[in-house]
C-alpha cells in the first residue's frame, strides 16, 4: 500500500502564492475605486460649473433690462447726443475699446473698467454696476456699459457731429415703410420723408459669479 506524504514546503508555497495574488487583486480593486472616485468628482464639479454659468447667463438678463429701461427713459430731447458716464452710457461705439477682453487678451490698455479695475489708458469706459438687481441670485455681480453706435457725439439725425466739423456717422434703421437695413447716418442721407431713422445702441452685460465665473451678454436695441 502506498501512503503520499505532502510536503510541507509545498504547503508554504501555495500560501504564498495565493496572499501574493489576494494583494495584487485588493490594489487592482483599490485602484478602480479611486478611479471611479475621482470619475464621479468631476462629474459633480462639470455640473457645478454648467449650473453657475446658466444663473450667470440668466443674471445677465437683469442687466440688459436694466440698461433699455435706462435708455427708453431717456430717448426723448437731446440726453442721448453726449456721454452719460455715471450711468455706463456713452455716445459713440469705442472702437478703442476691448469690451470682453477676448480680443487683446494680454493687453489691459484697452480694457473696460469693469468694477474695481482701472480702465485702460485707450479706453477710458467705465461700466455701471447695478445694486441688487432683482432677479439676481447673491453671489453675482452685474455691470453694463452701453455704446451708441456713432462715431461722435451729437444729434445722430444731423449731418455734423457736435463739434460741428466731425461728418456724424451713425448705423440706422431707416423709419420710412419699406426702410430694413442699417446704414451710416447722415452719410447716405437717408433720413426718410415720414421721420427720423433709428439709432442702434449696443448693450455690454458683463455679469461676475462664483468660482470665477465671467460671462458677457451683447444686445442691440434701436431707438
Amino acid at each position: 500500500m502506498n501512503h503520499r506524504n505532502s510536503s510541507p514546503l509545498s504547503g508554504r508555497r501555495d500560501t504564498g502564492i495565493s496572499l501574493i495574488v489576494v494583494l495584487v487583486a485588493l490594489l487592482i480593486i483599490g485602484f478602480a475605486a479611486v478611479a471611479l472616485l475621482r470619475s464621479s468628482d468631476t462629474g459633480t464639479l462639470v455640473a457645478g460649473n454648467v449650473a453657475f454659468k446658466k444663473a450667470a447667463l440668466a443674471a445677465g438678463d437683469a442687466g440688459t433690462e436694466t440698461a433699455i429701461t435706462w435708455l427708453g427713459n431717456n430717448a426723448a430731447g437731446g440726453a442721448l447726443f453726449a456721454d452719460d458716464a455715471a450711468n455706463g452710457y456713452f455716445a459713440t461705439t469705442a472702437d478703442a475699446c476691448d469690451l470682453t477682453g477676448s480680443r487683446t487678451p494680454g493687453d489691459t490698455s484697452d480694457d473696460v473698467k469693469w468694477g474695481a479695475v482701472d480702465p485702460g489708458v485707450n479706453c477710458n469706459l467705465d461700466a455701471r454696476t447695478l445694486v441688487n438687481p432683482a432677479g439676481v441670485p447673491a453671489g453675482y455681480t452685474v455691470s453694463y456699459v452701453i455704446n451708441r453706435v456713432c462715431n461722435a457725439a451729437g444729434d445722430s439725425n444731423s449731418v455734423f457731429a457736435a463739434d460741428g466739423i466731425t461728418p456724424m456717422v451713425c448705423s440706422t434703421l431707416g423709419a420710412g415703410a419699406s426702410e430694413g437695413s442699417t446704414r451710416g447716418g447722415a452719410s447716405y442721407g437717408n433720413v426718410p420723408l415720414t421721420g427720423e431713422s433709428q439709432t442702434y445702441y449696443r448693450i455690454t452685460t458683463r455679469i461676475d459669479g462664483p468660482r470665477n465665473t465671467v460671462r458677457y451678454v451683447q444686445a442691440l436695441m434701436v431707438l
